[in-house]
């Protein structure tokens, strides 16, 4: 069996030195992004869901500015602790972009060709295995494609994530004849792994030769060191130029890697049904959905729409539902 690491990222935004640091380099907005960097004091459980759930994990890469959490247990033996120095090019340093993040992740040492990337909104809910994730040697994933897009704008959120999106599909379009990837292997692009609309929308691109978009998943995302080092060494111009100090609407992000996986056909395919991403102020969904533990995994998504004031609620409510489902320290913990 290969070895599979899950790598996760994680900022304390209370840190006086980060914040100091931040508002240095945007002196021009120095309020933070709320919805980017809010701690709702639930990371902890992250760890207890992977010790009780993944128990086979390899290792678990915890990546930091350099402060780590003061419950973290430095010296257990299925932990790295990861510095962006460590790992992501000087010029791009210091960094408060996840893109930045996210693209140099084939550069953390010692990671393990399959790894899962979780973002620390996502925990897992019920117990999984390395085949949830990897068949094969392939990462498991769904290629559901659609032909409808609908891009959207507002002065909060601004274009959210749809830019980066975009400028993936076209890096994949640059270097993939859609209509040939499928003849590869049609029956990834035709299986019973998909849904009927997306078995219609297969159909009605038949002979195209560009990708329109794939579905967006926010969940955790299994992913092959190699691809990132593939897309470093075929696109380095607009790899680097995504790497900034802060995020940039028009740039790459980490599922550029997840459509290159599709689009090379190295992926195994597989439904993908058990899992789901709660808006924050969904609180009472999301603790209905952790004591179920019907899903495999859950998003708890922050955004820039939830104020301070409803967030102090809503904290409370996820602290006491996470403690409760899993009361017991972790080896991650101290």
């Amino acid at each position: 069996m290969n070895k599979i690491d899950f790598v996760v990222p994680w900022v304390d935004s209370s840190d006086p030195e980060w914040i100091k640091l931040y508002n240095y380099y945007r002196p021009e907005n120095p309020i933070m992004d709320r919805g980017r960097f809010r701690d709702w004091g639930i990371f902890l459980y992250w760890f207890r869901a992977v010790e009780q759930y993944a128990p086979w994990v390899n290792k678990v890469y915890l990546v930091t500015n350099g402060t780590f959490p003061k419950w973290i247990n430095p010296e257990c033996p299925k932990l790295v602790l990861v510095k962006h120095e460590d790992y992501i090019p000087k010029q791009y340093l210091p960094t408060f972009s996840s893109h930045t993040i996210e693209l140099n992740m084939d550069k953390i040492p010692g990671l393990s060709e399959h790894f899962v990337y979780f973002n620390d909104d996502v925990f897992l809910n019920a117990p999984v295995s390395p085949k949830d994730y990897f068949r094969d040697g392939l990462p498991c994933d769904c290629n559901e494609e659609t032909l409808f897009i609908n891009p959207w704008y507002d002065h909060t959120n601004r274009f959210c994530v749809k830019i980066a999106l975009f400028c993936d599909m076209a890096v994949i379009n640059g270097h993939f004849n859609r209509w040939q990837t499928v003849k590869n292997a049609p029956w990834k692009w035709f299986g019973p792994h998909l849904w009927g609309k997306s078995i219609i929308s297969n159909l009605l691109q038949i002979g195209l030769e560009n990708f329109e978009f794939f579905r967006w998943r926010h969940w955790e995302q299994p992913l092959l060191k190699s691809v990132i080092q593939e897309l470093w060494e075929q696109e380095p111009d607009i790899m680097s130029e995504s790497c900034s100090r802060f995020r940039k609407e028009v740039s790459l992000n980490q599922y550029v890697f997840r459509y290159w996986q599709f689009a090379s056909n190295r992926f195994h395919p597989v439904k993908m049904d058990s899992g789901a991403v709660f808006p924050i102020k969904q609180v009472n969904n999301i603790c209905n959905a952790l004591k179920s533990g019907k899903l495999k995994s859950v998003c708890v998504n922050d955004g820039p729409y939830c104020t301070d004031e409803e967030a102090i609620l809503i904290k409370q409510s996820l602290q006491k539902v996470f403690g409760e489902k899993f009361p017991n320290k972790s080896m991650f913990e101290i």
